[in-house]
């Protein structure tokens, strides 16, 4: 009786649950889970765009950053499976991520410029999200968002910090060469 699902449902990911499974998920919010879900498409896709930055750091030779890029997509995929155990909780699964395709960057500060677009995005959706599921009194879902916007704004300040730090870098390492 675990594998019977419900093949009337339009609710994307909820054909995969039994009867049972849905009975707890009659309530869940389709805008709760579309923000669910469009989060989840956005943390996919910065977690892939940090991976390709990552690769072509170390093709540059600039393994510091390579290794920064990577962490910044573990992050992001840590943040992709507490979204999905939210959807769970709902009743529901992921439909399906849509991702964003990677940029290429030619240098460190292009790369980061990206990356803070990547992180931009998410705050923003973190925020409407949040303050929709506040107003709602979904609880668990607030504190979810709440907590996401505040790890985005977290990786938005160490990524132009990052940036500042390299600018920075370069600026002393001109200087020192003088003129020829």
């Amino acid at each position: 009786m675990p594998y019977r699902t419900n093949s009337r449902s339009v609710m994307a990911g909820v054909g995969q649950l039994t009867r049972r499974e849905l009975r707890s998920a009659n309530g869940m919010n389709p805008q709760i889970l579309g923000f669910l879900g469009r989060a989840m498409s956005l943390e996919f896709s910065a977690a892939q765009q940090y991976l390709a930055h990552a690769a072509l750091s170390q093709k540059r030779s600039e393994d510091a950053f390579a290794e920064q890029f990577v962490q910044l997509a573990n992050e992001e995929l840590r943040h992709a499976s507490e979204l999905t155990e939210r959807m769970v909780d709902h009743g529901a699964l992921p439909a399906g991520s849509i991702l964003t395709p990677s940029k290429p960057s030619f240098d460190v500060i292009e790369a980061l410029s990206i990356c803070e677009l990547h992180e931009v995005q998410l705050i923003n959706l973190y925020e409407q999200a949040y303050n929709f599921s506040a107003n709602l009194g979904a609880i668990q879902d607030a504190e979810l968002f709440g907590r996401l916007y505040e790890e985005e704004q977290d990786q938005l300040m160490r990524i132009r910090q990052w940036s500042a730090d390299y600018m920075a870098q370069s600026r002393t390492q001109q200087m020192n060469r003088g003129f020829l």
